[in-house]
């Protein structure tokens, strides 16, 4: 504290003193000297790795900082630097002997600013920077805002805000997997797996995602390899850190995240940086780079003598999301799917990035090449095409009649001549030396047949365009069918048309027709089938158990001596097999109630397809319609696709079946699925029929009831069967416009892999 003396009195002006003016000078000159010595006195900044020297993190921001702090100008910085290690050895005793440690390493060190990498060492410098370095200047790098916020800093604190986005990553990888249906979360054993797990699991139920959530921690290592070598294709895979496992023993993040996108047969995804490059595809990240050199920024601030109270945290400028060209083309993933101002990272150049200048260069002599050559040739096919346009039209028509199997012809009736392609020549068996005439042809036809195409042109001569289908026997014997289109030709004396082959069409026609029927019969055989092997194979193990042991028995009645342990064993077993086969009876009625179907995969709307494709000749025949609402985006079902198959197939032959009394323009089967609230799937199949009577509405899925002649009723009692062995319910009922619905639904089922 400097004094005031004030002269009481009027104020006298004296002049100096040549010795005091010298004094003065010399005093000024000390001080000049003595400041531009503490000018001279570098600088000195302490780094604290919160973590140690293993980690691929650290060591970015720590390099990035120390190369702007050297390369300030006009300023003399030193560096020291430490590692506390407190990610694999968090007690507190490790962090006092570290804080006595650096106490006594810098008690003799005039420190001007502490920067602490890594958020573990906010708690640690708080709480002994007092002993280490009293009222030093920090610097907390690589620490996240609510990390941030939620500490109580002394004064002499600020901060460079990291944002770690976990729901921007998350979001990241369903735009790149919009099938997944699971979500894999992994990290460690150690306390900031912790913390990340509790972050992620906010972001997971704010975002209320559908995916099936799994969270993969405190696992030994090589299980939790294992359990990623074994992850279902559907699967978004989240990797956060990890420290240590739950056998204790300590990692290193980035070398855990190589490891898992190494044996993991789906996209894994991480939102730090370092994990760029060791197969993970990436995340909503920032640059290490970037936070130490926004870190050393208020550093410098701070040496120039910047109050670090009026230093505010400050944010990282390089936030984006960030992913490896390599791990996506690994995947099939594709870039338009990435978010928009996405950086992709490792990208390899192309042969046209590499080579642009000489590739466009050849291409350019190419199509200077190519012009002279094409305007030579220009007038040549000029002059050519005139000559050949006539031939080519004429010859192209014919192929191209010829390449479906079909021919042409024209017939003049006042000359009586009949021209036609070589192709109708070949159709009709026709030989070479045999003349192409009216007679020719229809000698070719099949006798049967012969009137309907002599009817086909008198009615083409009345001005019909006509139609009509024969066969045509070859002379080795061989019936083809021919279609024969008849149309004029401006006057009633010129007659063209069509001949097309369609003998395949038929042969397919006749072959689904019998498939048709073989389907039907197979219907009718498979209960007795299902009966009989259920009996055969329930009955037959204990009869032939009985039969065994009965002629062991026997054998043993042979003997000498008896053993009666072993004849009371058989005995016994022969009492146990008979009771067995007496329980037969009872749980052959049960057993088309118990059973599971097959895992597999079934999709009801492709099933409708295939199943209504397969009846298209029966529905044409009885000339009814059938009309589809297939709901979108179905979830697939559980369960045999052959017995389902054959759920549809009974109940829209039924639905025919009772439209035969119905106006044919009234003969409409509606099939729709949908999706019940409650995750069921539903399919309805409605007919416009006469409906059903209520009290054979109940008993329709007994066995062996039918309201047919030619019934057995059986046919919806298997196909009650089987839905319930699926797990569904059906029924049947009366619709409110007239008719019947037959309705059945099924449990959506979600296949879970193991872990």
């Amino acid at each position: 504290m400097r004094a005031d003396h004030r002269s009481i009195g009027p104020r006298v002006k004296y002049a100096p003193h040549p010795r005091g003016v010298s004094f003065l000078v010399v005093l000024i000159l000390v001080g000049s000297v003595a400041i531009s010595r503490a000018q001279d006195r570098p600088q000195r900044v302490l780094i604290l790795h919160a973590f140690n020297f293993t980690f691929p993190a650290n060591t970015l921001i720590s390099d990035a900082l120390r190369q702007r702090l050297t390369e300030a100008p006009s300023r003399r910085v030193e560096i020291e630097a430490d590692f506390l290690d407190l990610a694999r050895r968090p007690d507190e005793a490790h962090a006092s002997r570290m804080a006595d440690f650096l106490r006594e390493k810098y008690a003799n060190v005039n420190l001007d600013a502490i920067v602490v990498i890594g958020p573990g060492g906010a708690p640690f410098l708080i709480k002994y920077r007092d002993m280490i370095a009293p009222g030093v200047p920090v610097v907390l790098s690589d620490i996240a805002r609510a990390t941030y916020e939620s500490l109580q800093l002394p004064p002499g604190y600020t901060a460079v805000i990291t944002e770690y986005n976990l729901e921007k990553t998350l979001e990241l990888a369903e735009r790149l997997q919009p099938d997944a249906r699971r979500l894999v979360v992994i990290g460690g054993s150690d306390s900031v797996s912790g913390r990340w797990r509790e972050r992620m699991q906010k972001v997971i139920v704010g975002r209320n995602t559908k995916l099936e959530t799994a969270y993969w921690f405190d696992l030994p290592y090589e299980r939790l390899l294992a359990d990623v070598l074994r992850l279902p294709p559907d699967t978004i895979v989240v990797f956060l850190t990890h420290f240590s496992d739950s056998e204790g023993k300590r990692l290193v993040p980035r070398d855990v995240a190589a490891a898992i996108a190494t044996a993991s047969p789906v996209p894994v995804y991480g939102f730090f940086e370092t994990y760029l490059g060791t197969g993970v595809v990436g995340g909503y990240t920032d640059t290490y780079k970037s936070v130490g050199t926004t870190a050393a920024d208020i550093v410098l601030e701070i040496l120039s003598g910047t109050d670090v109270a009026k230093i505010p945290p400050r944010g990282n400028p390089e936030l984006a999301f960030r992913v490896d060209e390599r791990a996506m083309q690994r995947w099939n993933l594709k870039q338009t799917n990435l978010p928009p101002d996405s950086v992709v990272m490792f990208h390899v150049p192309g042969i046209w990035e590499q080579h642009y200048l000489l590739i466009s260069g050849i291409a350019l002599v190419i199509a200077l090449q190519s012009m002279a050559v094409a305007g030579l040739l220009f007038q040549r096919r000029r002059r050519r095409q005139a000559e050949a346009s006539f031939r080519e039209s004429e010859e192209r028509m014919t192929f191209t009649a010829a390449s479906v199997n079909a021919g042409l012809w024209q017939f003049d009736r006042t000359t009586d001549e009949l021209w036609a392609t070589e192709h109708c020549r070949s159709m009709f068996g026709l030989g070479k030396g045999v003349p192409l005439t009216r007679e020719s042809f229809i000698a070719a036809v099949h006798p049967e047949d012969r009137r309907a195409a002599v009817a086909t042109l008198r009615g083409a001569l009345r001005g019909q365009a006509a139609l009509t289908d024969v066969r045509v026997v070859h002379p080795g014997g061989e019936v083809r069918w021919i279609r024969v289109r008849v149309r004029f030709e401006g006057t009633p004396e010129q007659l063209s048309g069509l001949f097309v082959d369609i003998t395949d069409q038929k042969t397919a026609e006749i072959e689904a027709e019998l498939q048709h029927q073989e389907v039907t019969h197979l219907m009718r055989v498979s209960v007795m089938g299902e009966l009989s092997g259920a009996i055969a194979h329930e009955v037959n193990q204990p009869l032939t158990a009985m039969l065994t042991n009965a002629q062991s028995a026997l054998f043993l009645l042979d003997q000498d001596s008896i053993n009666r342990d072993e004849m009371g064993s058989t005995l016994l077993d022969i009492v146990s097999e008979g009771k067995r086969a007496g329980e037969v009876v009872q749980r052959l009625r049960g057993l088309l109630k118990k059973g599971k179907p097959r895992s597999e995969a079934v999709d009801l709307n492709e099933l409708v397809g295939s199943t209504t494709a397969l009846l298209r000749n029966e529905l044409i025949r009885q000339q009814v319609l059938v009309e589809t609402d297939l709901a979108t985006n179905l979830p697939v079902v559980f369960g045999d696709s052959v017995q389902l198959q054959q759920v549809l197939l009974n109940l829209i032959v039924n639905a025919v079946d009772a439209m035969l009394a119905t106006p044919v323009p009234q003969r409409r089967v509606m099939i729709r699925t949908l999706r019940k609230p409650a995750g069921d799937i539903q399919v309805l199949i409605r007919d416009h029929g006469p409906g059903i009577k209520m009290a054979n509405g109940k008993q329709a899925f007994a066995p062996f009831f039918t309201t047919k002649d030619h019934g057995l009723g059986l046919g919806l009692s298997i196909c009650s069967t089987i839905i319930r062995k699926h797990g569904g319910t059906i029924n049947l009922r009366n619709d409110d416009g007239g008719g019947a619905v037959a309705e059945f639904s099924l449990p959506a089922r979600v296949m879970m892999a193991a872990q």
